[in-house]
């Protein structure tokens, strides 16, 4: 309600309250008296003291202790949620933390708009998306029977994928710094077009052909002969989102104002983490889990919680799913290298060309640094450097354009073996690698945001900061099997 609203309402109500008790009513003598009453009343100091009104001014002294040591809203968000996670826990005092102080509270309040949602209450989002998905249950039994077997898996998943208690901060704005950062520092991840998985499970659609055109004649009677119809061919990929989680361990207090300084730090760190491994991630995954075979270590058996076990990759495309996308150079980088590389991702078939994409963005190739270095050294690229300027827009980590598309050197990318796969054995990694996809053919799906817990352990004076998210990935083939991926090549046993 407006305040010219609320003050005719005011003026009615003692008009009312005058022909009741029989007296003459006066419109114009009541507001002046009104407004006589209310002046008086705004300049006492009580008035003020109440119904005082916020300002930007203001906000940033209730901010103010915060601001000082550099932080921002993001900041202050990101330690109340600390502080917030860990009320009611164990301190070395053999006490409990109070959870944020009184001065954090108001500035959290000044300068935020998140709020919590209980874990119940994403559990029951979670729900909701899965029975959207599985509307109507089938009449036949054997169709019930697959239905409410899938209906359980789904569900399954939303309650073992979950860390089982707590809340989470909705509209965080330092989530949206951390990913914004994340984004930003990363060089490979944030060329993906991502999608918001409603459910565990999401299904993209694949195109898996184009529909022939076909050569007709006029029709020229009623009764003449039906076209041809061309059936257009589809398949689906599935994407499963994964857990994944980065976890960090501090020794000593946690207290408000001790940890004050380190927070903008702890937030860089997690977002430089979250870039690299992401980016790690979509490049590297693979996930076979055993004593040999994996790209990632070829010739020892990983850890069962390396980050790379969560999906197969970019690279596991040329190098284990269509070995024809591999491409042993046995030599020295060179612009044929990248040539070849590109003629490799053609789907004659299907009559998809993935690697000479109208929009040239859409093709990107990935370097070990060495390489990277060694194309950048390459003489049509440093004439073509010549010929491009300063002022060319260039992506993050970008070094050259070979045959108009980006090259982009990252820690991602590791030396190998002459296989192209990686040694547990650093000596024998000697060899560089390129990774060249078009990104139309990859998306990642995102379950969850980062979602933020502390733990508390007394015994050892420790305090664990635990950053969590759920995402999938998906790689599109026209077959429905990944030996059909077209979308990706790689470049192995390069000397340097």
């Amino acid at each position: 309600m407006s305040t010219t609203q609320q003050f005719e309402e005011a003026v009615k109500d003692i008009a009312d309250q005058l022909e009741a008790l029989g007296q003459a009513v006066n419109p114009q003598k009541i507001e002046e008296t009104v407004r006589t009453v209310f002046a008086d009343v705004i300049k006492q100091p009580d008035f003020l003291r109440k119904m005082r009104f916020g300002s930007p001014e203001e906000t940033n002294l209730i901010a103010a202790k915060f601001r000082r040591h550099g932080f921002n809203q993001a900041d202050i968000e990101f330690l109340y949620d600390m502080q917030t996670s860990l009320k009611g826990q164990r301190n070395g005092d053999n006490g409990a933390y109070l959870g944020p102080s009184q001065e954090l509270e108001g500035a959290f309040n000044a300068v935020s708009d998140a709020y919590y949602l209980t874990q119940e209450e994403v559990r029951a989002i979670d729900k909701q998306a899965i029975d959207n998905l599985f509307a109507r249950v089938p009449k036949t039994r054997a169709a019930r029977k697959s239905f409410f077997a899938e209906y359980k898996r789904a569900t399954g998943a939303m309650d073992t994928a979950e860390s089982g208690y707590g809340s989470q901060l909705i509209g965080a704005q330092y989530v949206g710094d951390l990913w914004d950062g994340a984004r930003a520092e990363s060089r490979i991840f944030a060329l993906l077009d991502q999608f918001e998985m409603t459910a565990p499970v999401a299904y993209l659609p694949v195109e898996a052909d184009l529909p022939e055109m076909l050569y007709v004649g006029e029709s020229t009677s009623a009764s003449a002969t039906n076209y041809d119809a061309v059936m257009t061919g589809s398949n689906r990929v599935t994407v499963d989102a994964k857990k994944l989680i980065i976890q960090q361990i501090y020794s000593g207090e946690m207290e408000e104002d001790s940890i004050i300084p380190y927070i903008p730090f702890l937030r860089r760190q997690a977002a430089l983490a979250l870039a690299h491994y992401s980016d790690s991630l979509v490049l590297n995954g693979d996930t076979t889990n055993a004593s040999t075979g994996n790209i990632n270590l070829d010739d020892a058996d990983p850890a069962d919680t390396k980050h790379y076990l969560a999906y197969d990759g970019i690279r596991h495309v040329g190098l284990v799913d269509n070995t024809a996308n591999g491409l042993d150079v046995a030599g020295a980088v060179s612009l044929n290298t990248y040539r070849d590389l590109r003629g490799l991702m053609i789907d004659r078939t299907n009559l998809f060309d993935w690697g000479h994409p109208t929009n040239r963005d859409d093709l990107v190739f990935i370097t070990d640094t060495v390489t990277g270095d060694r194309t950048a050294l390459l003489d049509e690229i440093v004439v073509a450097k010549q010929m491009l300027g300063a002022n060319a827009d260039l992506l993050n980590g970008e070094i050259a354009r070979i045959l108009g598309h980006p090259v982009i050197s990252s820690m991602a990318m590791g030396l190998t073996e002459a296989d192209g796969k990686i040694s547990a054995t650093p000596a024998n990694n000697t060899k560089g690698q390129i990774a060249a996809f078009n990104r139309r053919g990859f998306k990642v799906g995102m379950r969850r945001r980062v979602k933020f817990e502390t733990e508390r352990l007394v015994r050892t004076d420790q305090t664990v900061l635990s950053w969590s998210l759920r995402m999938g990935m998906g790689r599109f083939t026209a077959t429905g099997n990944v030996s059909g991926i077209e979308s990706a090549a790689v470049a192995y046993d390069i000397s340097l």
